[in-house]
């Protein structure tokens, strides 16, 4: 038998339906462990632009050779597929300072594979394009040689 709802029972409930509606959220240990595979340095080894991305914490420093230079933090969904990245641009180009960069990646076998819409933009790939492809910024990382 149930028992009816109490005053105190829908005091416990959220203040609005659309809280109801949310995503689960991802466990701590699942995005402790996608955020630990992503510390460090990294390096391009394909794309249409050379860069190198430091990772540390939740901190990025993304170095292009032709001089730009992006540094922000970054939120990560590792259980979308593909894996999902928001990179907050706190410095970096005028163009593109305080805008955030929908991102989408992978991680296999010491190589990171990410792309980025332009920054600014809403709207998150759904899947990887070609790497020269005019819309986005793909890049292929490695780890830094040893």
């Amino acid at each position: 038998m149930t028992r009816p709802m109490l005053t105190e029972d829908l005091e416990a409930l959220p203040g609005r339906m659309e809280e109801c509606w949310d995503e689960p959220s991802v466990p701590g240990d699942v995005l402790r462990a996608a955020r630990d595979e992503l510390q460090g340095a990294w390096f391009s080894a394909a794309g249409r632009r050379e860069a190198e991305l430091l990772i540390s914490g939740n901190r990025f420093t993304m170095r292009f050779t032709d001089g730009d230079i992006y540094m922000g933090v970054f939120d990560l969904n590792p259980a979308a597929r593909p894996r999902m990245m928001d990179m907050h641009i706190d410095e970096g180009p005028a163009r593109h300072k305080g805008k955030i960069a929908r991102c989408i990646y992978e991680v296999e076998k010491g190589t990171l594979r990410w792309c980025a819409a332009s920054p600014g933009r809403n709207e998150r790939l759904t899947g990887f394009p070609a790497e020269d492809a005019a819309e986005c910024l793909h890049l292929t990382f490695r780890r830094e040689p040893r």
